[in-house]
């Protein structure tokens, strides 16, 4: 299926992310703060991002602004993953460049389809 770099601090929740995901056929990866997810999108370019706010080296929302203003990743699917509430948080992710919003907790059906959502509206643009 899909190509998905988790990057979230939390390793337990990363983990059940990457279960849940892997469980439904995508592959992932995993960088638990903003330099690891910089080299791991050096290294291969996912098909989709899933990308905490509270990282311990990065706000994600800056991390979001900074992938959409570098060529490889201006495109990226990117869909910020928070423990803020949807209220506030969606409209943050949005203005820095996300693709969608998924606020925590989350059940790993919300995380499929949000995943699903966000990867089949870029698909549909690309085409």
């Amino acid at each position: 299926m899909s190509s998905i770099l988790i990057i979230e601090d939390d390793l337990d929740l990363a983990e059940l992310m990457a279960i849940t995901l892997r469980t439904a056929g995508h592959d992932t990866r995993h960088a638990p703060d903003g330099r690891s997810a910089l080299d791991a999108l050096a290294l291969k370019r996912p098909d989709i991002v899933l990308l905490d706010v509270m990282l311990p080296d990065i706000v994600g929302f800056s991390l979001c602004e900074s992938l959409r203003a570098i060529s490889a990743t201006v495109d990226l699917p990117i869909l910020v993953v928070s423990a803020c509430d949807e209220y506030e948080g969606g409209p943050l992710a949005r203005a820095s460049g996300a693709d969608g919003y998924l606020p925590k907790p989350f059940s790993p059906r919300q995380l499929l389809a949000r995943t699903k959502a966000v990867l089949t509206r870029r698909r549909s643009r690309a085409a």
